[in-house]
């Protein structure tokens, strides 16, 4: 019988629903039925938890799957629908990185030079792998040129990293509050008749980044205009005395360092 027929089974013996197994376990009766139904392998807790409330032993429930007592959890957690997958990523670790050794709790890799990979890096591994075939599978379903598919993949991968860098550019700005806390102490954008000022808070935005990103003004980001407005801007308001307060209040938010 397979491990799932295997707790029905002794469930059935000692009279319990899977309710009253699950209360006893203390997992959920649907989560026991699917283990009995064989759609999902238990971990090696789990039947340790479910053993102890049948009051029966572990090699009770593995009967007939080459368990042993002193068989590892560890070891144990690899067995089942996941065994091929697992002897699958040793062997292609051993092939990549020129040897294997160990068992269980821990791998070495790459022999005395290499590194070390525990049961948990495993896993991971085995989530990775099963996580990336339906991208894989919808990729040797596409109909397209290999050359169509690759520009669609690099246009995405170009979108996301412009994405990255505009976020990246922008963590630094005043938030709305912050802005409100700051703009009374600038001057006016228009003052007469003259040409009106480019925004104070957009200028101030861009005088954060260039103090706080420790780049050139040339390396100023598009998005403030051209830097050199930005560095008058600058220029002017530490001329007029404006800066001094504003700086103060910018330190005091948490928005510059303090000195």
């Amino acid at each position: 019988m397979t491990l799932g027929q295997n707790i029905r089974s002794l469930r059935r013996e000692r009279g319990l629903t899977l309710r009253e197994l699950g209360a006893l376990c203390g997992i959920d009766a649907d989560v026991l039925a699917q283990y009995e139904r064989g759609e999902v392998n238990p971990r090696a807790a789990a039947v340790e938890r479910i053993a102890a409330a049948l009051g029966a032993p572990i090699v009770a429930i593995r009967e007939g799957m080459g368990w042993t007592a002193p068989e590892s959890l560890e070891s144990w957690e690899s067995s089942g629908g996941d065994e091929l997958l697992y002897g699958g990523i040793l062997e292609n670790l051993r092939e990549a990185y020129g040897g294997l050794d160990g068992a269980g709790e821990s791998y070495l890799v790459g022999g005395s030079d290499g590194f070390v990979l525990g049961e948990s890096d495993i896993q991971a591994l085995m989530e990775s792998v099963k996580a990336s075939i339906p991208a894989l599978v919808e990729h040797m379903r596409d109909s397209r040129a290999e050359s169509e598919i690759n520009r669609e993949i690099l246009a995405r991968l170009a979108g996301d990293a412009g994405e990255d860098a505009n976020e990246n550019e922008r963590r630094w700005e005043l938030s709305d509050e912050q802005w409100e806390q700051v703009r009374a102490l600038l001057p006016p954008e228009r003052a007469g008749r003259g040409r009106a000022f480019k925004s104070n808070r957009l200028m101030l935005d861009g005088i954060i980044f260039y103090l706080r990103s420790g780049k050139s003004w040339p390396q100023l980001p598009e998005r403030y205009g051209r830097c050199k407005c930005v560095a008058d801007r600058l220029r002017l308001w530490r001329g007029s005395g404006v800066w001094d307060a504003v700086e103060a209040k910018l330190r005091e938010i948490g928005v510059l360092d303090d000195k």
